[in-house]
C-alpha cells in the first residue's frame, strides 16, 4: 500500500456549545497509510456556506480541518494520538464555530449539556497548559506552538551556517596547507642557494690559494734564477766584499719574505701564530745579518783610517 493512501474512515459530530445553545458539527477522520507516522486528516461532513469557511482559519476549501497539532503531528507523533487531536478541534471551533446557516439547534433540556471531551493527560499534550480557562491555555498552546516552530527555523539556519562553516574550515586547511607547502619549497630553495653560494666560496678560496701557492712558488723559482745570475754576473773583488754582498741579500729576502707572510694572513691563510712565528723568525734573521754587515763595514772604515 502507497504512504498516504486511505486507510480507514471515521464518521460523527461534535457537539458544541455556542452562546447557550447546542450545535451538531458533523465531521470524519481519514485514517492514511503509515499512520501513526503520518498525521490523520479531518474533514467537515455536510454542506457549509463558503463565507463562513472563508471566515474561518481553521476550515479549507475542500473542507478539511487544520490545525497547529495537526502540522507538527510528524515530529511529535510518538506521544500524538487521535483523542488530543479532536480535543484541539474543539478547542478550535470555540474559538471560530463553523456554524452553517441552517444549523441544527437542540432544545435546551433540564439534565446538562453534555461534556466536552476530556482533556488529555499531560503526556498526550505536545504543550504544558495551566489550570485556567480552557480558552486562554489553547491560545498559549498556539503561541507555543508558534515559537517552536521560530525554534525549529533558527535550528535549521544554524545548521545551515555551521555547514558553510565547516566549508570554509576546510578551504583554510587546504590553503594552510598550501601556504605550509610553499614555504617548504622557499625553504629548499634558500638552502640550496646558501649551498651554492659555500661551494662557490670554497672554490674561490683554493683558486686563491691555488694562486698564491703558485705565485710563491714563482718568486722563489725566481728569486734562486736571480740569485744565481748574480752570482754569475756579480764577482766581488775579494772575500769581505762577498760577506758583504751575502748579508745584504739576505736582509732584503727577509723583508720581502715578511711582506709575502704579511699578505698571506691577511687573507687569511695562515693563522696568527704562525704569521708572528714566521715575523719573529725573519727578523731576527734580518738584523742578524744587517749588523753583521754593518760590523764588516766599520771594520773596513777602521782599517783604511
Amino acid at each position: 500500500m502507497k504512504s498516504g493512501s486511505k486507510l480507514a474512515f471515521l464518521r460523527g459530530a461534535m457537539i458544541l456549545n455556542v452562546d447557550d445553545e447546542q450545535h451538531e458539527i458533523p465531521l470524519h477522520f481519514v485514517l492514511v497509510s503509515g499512520f501513526p507516522g503520518i498525521a490523520p486528516k479531518a474533514f467537515l461532513s455536510g454542506e457549509v456556506d463558503e463565507d463562513i469557511i472563508k471566515n474561518n482559519p481553521y476550515v479549507l476549501k475542500n473542507m478539511e480541518i487544520l490545525n497547529q497539532y495537526m502540522n507538527n503531528w510528524k515530529g511529535f507523533h510518538v506521544s500524538y494520538n487521535l483523542n488530543t487531536m479532536y480535543y484541539y478541534i474543539y478547542q478550535s471551533f470555540l474559538l471560530q464555530p463553523p456554524i452553517s446557516s441552517n444549523p441544527i439547534i437542540y432544545p435546551k433540556e433540564p439534565e446538562p449539556a453534555p461534556a466536552p471531551p476530556p482533556k488529555p493527560n499531560s503526556n498526550d499534550r505536545p504543550f504544558s497548559g495551566g489550570s485556567g480557562d480552557e480558552d486562554k491555555d489553547f491560545k498559549k498552546a498556539l503561541i507555543m506552538s508558534k515559537v517552536q516552530d521560530k525554534i525549529t527555523t533558527m535550528n535549521k539556519i544554524v545548521g545551515k551556517l555551521a555547514n558553510a562553516s565547516t566549508v570554509l574550515n576546510q578551504h583554510a586547511d587546504e590553503i594552510t596547507a598550501l601556504t605550509d607547502r610553499e614555504r617548504t619549497r622557499k625553504a629548499v630553495l634558500e638552502s640550496e642557494m646558501e649551498y651554492i653560494k659555500t661551494c662557490s666560496s670554497q672554490l674561490e678560496e683554493k683558486l686563491e690559494t691555488i694562486y698564491s701557492d703558485k705565485l710563491w712558488e714563482d718568486t722563489a723559482n725566481s728569486n734562486e734564477k736571480m740569485v744565481a745570475n748574480i752570482d754569475a754576473l756579480v764577482m766581488p773583488e775579494d772575500d769581505v766584499s762577498g760577506y758583504i754582498l751575502d748579508y745584504l741579500s739576505d736582509e732584503k729576502a727577509c723583508e720581502e719574505t715578511m711582506e709575502i707572510i704579511k699578505e698571506r694572513f691577511r687573507k687569511k691563510k695562515i693563522s696568527l701564530d704562525d704569521y708572528l712565528e714566521s715575523v719573529r723568525s725573519l727578523a731576527n734573521q734580518q738584523y742578524m745579518s744587517m749588523a753583521k754587515r754593518r760590523k764588516i763595514i766599520s771594520v773596513l772604515s777602521a782599517n783604511k783610517r
